[in-house]
């Protein structure tokens, strides 16, 4: 079975689970976006976030930083806080990010992204944390 496909499955299982009725096209996004990140033990933008925040200029990096973001809340909520920085932090630079891909795209699942993020971003985490081998795809 490929990656985004556990990955789906994975986030599909605790969803129910739950009682959590998320639509198909985030869990669609979610996974795939997931799947992008398997194979990058070093995902963190370079420059930092906040660099990357400051001078992206087109879509295509804001959507990059909004994923990376999403990501980082996901699967790593507690990467920054030996610097004072909190979760919120990774929430609103994605936000920001993916309400402009929404407002240059129109691509609804960006709107469903920015609105639900911090929701979504703890879905995932559950998701995550509840399916051992699924988290383990990240750590060493």
């Amino acid at each position: 079975m490929k990656p985004q496909q556990v990955l789906r499955t994975a986030l599909i299982d605790t969803y129910r689970q739950h009682g959590w009725e998320i639509p198909n096209s985030v869990i669609d996004y979610e996974s795939e976006l997931f799947s992008l990140y398997i194979d990058k033990p070093d995902f963190e933008p370079k420059p930092s976030y906040a660099e990357q925040y400051m001078t992206m200029n087109t879509v295509s990096e804001a959507r990059r930083l909004a994923d990376c973001c999403f990501f980082t809340r996901s699967v790593f909520p507690d990467l920054k806080q030996h610097r004072g920085i909190s979760s919120s932090y990774f929430v609103d630079m994605g936000q920001g990010c993916y309400d402009r891909v929404y407002k240059e795209t129109g691509y609804a699942v960006m709107l469903l992204m920015r609105d639900h993020f911090e929701f979504l971003a703890e879905c995932a985490y559950t998701a995550i944390r509840m399916n051992g081998e699924f988290r383990s795809m990240w750590e060493d």
